[in-house]
């Protein structure tokens, strides 16, 4: 896996979280359905952007300070 599908799981989960913490702190009402699947969705969708954009970000750095080690070539 790749650290952008990383990020992009641990931001959904985070988003959805975060929702239902602001509804746990009286930001979000979560009694009617409709309404609190698409906050859910939301905040979801919300969550992955973040963090594969995060994800991506850092496997690029990590990449570019741990550059991949020289291959020998077996086929003189």
């Amino acid at each position: 896996m790749s650290a952008t599908s990383h990020g992009l799981g641990c931001g959904v989960v985070l988003g959805l979280v975060l929702v239902l913490l602001a509804q746990q702190f009286a930001f979000l009402s979560l009694s009617a359905l409709d309404p609190a699947i698409e906050d859910l969705v939301i905040g979801a969708i919300v969550g992955a952007i973040l963090g594969a954009l995060i994800g991506w970000g850092l496997g690029r750095r990590y990449l570019r300070e741990h550059p991949a080690p020289p291959t020998s070539s077996s086929d003189h």
